[in-house]
């Protein structure tokens, strides 16, 4: 039976929605699916979608479906790179090779008494290229740096360089990087390069690039610059070491790209909207990476999963509206409560998710249980007390994401199951 949506609205969207059921029946498919997949709302309406993309892990769409239903809030569809939820040809004219539409997949409760949930799928391919793009300019920057002494200048005028001396004095600068930063050079010389740092950036990230050159290697990252008038910026930056006849560090010199932008759209790719930590996809993207290169000295980490104990009755008896600030402000606990170096994820709902690095299982249960006694300290909106729950596990060198995923969540499923507030271990 045709559900009766509010298809004048729906059909404006240019993204897809449709409505199924647990069982996958389609009950609403709306004109931008109907234009972008060839199949008309009459053929597939009140059908299995299983019938049309038998490819999709149904397993996990249906876990997904009755996740949404049973808390009430909006779930990912976590679709694999290589494989799209249901896959929609391009027709976009692009350089690129992506053919096949990048999507962000969600599952919203849409009428809870039926079962039925609204999956609507964003084409988000813009801001894959926009990451292809950036690795782009950065293999031309690099092309760039090899050629520097061929033309003083035509580099002088078009490319920031800045060079020092090794204890980090500003001995010259190009015309280009004066231009842009709107200062005279007279001005810069025999200031220290600390005038541009900006405090948020890890001193780890200078430890990381003194000790790179000081071992006669060149140093390739991203830094933070601050304007004259205070405008923060984002910067590629190559530094060169030079050294003097005896092999001793003499100075440095550095090329600067702008790539403020780029990184802005990059952040907001792999940001949680809500709670401005970073989402699940990133969080996936870097433990893959991770366990990918199959080097013991390169992983370390220890996996936390955290779910807030009844956040359900938080949503039913405030309001969702509380529940958003209650999630924003156990996000910031969490953040504030670990090290600068551990990597913190909304994994989605009321669920988050930690990597501690470079800590045994003692230590890093006793950072965790330091969270859970923050979080049950906390005060949310002057009245609203909450506490959660932790699964805790070391990587095993040598095994996959699936199998820290499944004994973490083993940890957590026991720690919900034996009085909730607490941390286990497996």
């Amino acid at each position: 039976m045709e559900i009766n949506c509010p298809d004048v609205l729906l059909d404006s969207l240019e993204n897809g929605h449709m409505v199924v059921d647990e069982n996958f029946i389609v009950s609403y498919w709306n004109r931008w699916l109907s234009i972008n997949t060839q199949i008309h709302k009459d053929e597939i309406i009140g059908k299995s979608l299983e019938e049309f993309y038998p490819e999709i892990n149904y397993r996990v769409l249906q876990r997904k479906i009755k996740t949404a239903l049973s808390i009430g809030t909006p779930t990912f569809y976590d679709a694999n790179s290589s494989k799209k939820f249901i896959p929609i040809n391009r027709n976009k004219v692009t350089t690129s090779s992506l053919k096949l539409m990048q999507q962000q997949v969600t599952i919203s409760p849409y009428i809870v008494s039926q079962n039925r949930v609204m999956v609507s799928i964003y084409d988000i391919s813009e801001l894959f290229e926009a990451k292809l793009l950036i690795k782009k300019e950065m293999r031309t920057i690099n092309k760039l740096n090899e050629k520097l002494e061929a033309d003083r200048e035509i580099i002088d005028k078009n490319i920031m360089v800045i060079k020092t001396s090794s204890t980090g004095i500003i001995k010259d600068v190009s015309t280009f990087f004066c231009d842009y930063f709107e200062m005279e050079k007279e001005h810069l010389v025999g200031e220290n390069i600390s005038i541009f740092k900006v405090a948020d950036i890890s001193n780890i990230i200078y430890r990381e690039l003194v000790q790179t050159v000081q071992n006669k290697k060149s140093w390739n990252g991203e830094l933070k610059y601050k304007t004259l008038s205070g405008q923060e910026k984002w910067f590629q930056t190559r530094v060169l070491p030079i050294f003097n006849a005896h092999g001793e560090l003499h100075e440095f010199s550095a090329v600067c790209h702008d790539i403020t932008n780029e990184k802005l759209l990059a952040q907001l790719y792999i940001t949680d909207s809500l709670t401005k930590l970073y989402n699940r996809a990133h969080f996936d993207e870097t433990i893959n990476l991770l366990v990918k290169h199959k080097r013991k000295t390169d992983i370390d980490f220890v996996l936390a999963i955290v779910d807030i104990d009844h956040f359900k009755s938080i949503n039913d008896t405030y309001g969702h509206q509380v529940g958003d600030e209650a999630l924003i402000a156990i996000a910031k606990t969490l953040k504030n409560s670990i090290r600068e170096d551990d990597l913190l994820a909304r994994w989605g709902g009321e669920e988050f998710v930690i990597m501690l690095k470079n800590v045994t299982l003692e230590e890093a249960k006793n950072i965790i249980e330091k969270v859970r006694v923050n979080i049950e300290q906390s005060v949310i909106n002057n009245n609203i007390k909450v506490t959660a729950s932790f699964g805790l596990t070391r990587y095993i060198f040598g095994e996959d994401a699936k199998e820290i995923f499944k004994r973490v969540d083993d940890a957590l499923y026991k720690a919900k199951n034996s009085g909730r507030n607490r941390v286990v271990v497996k």
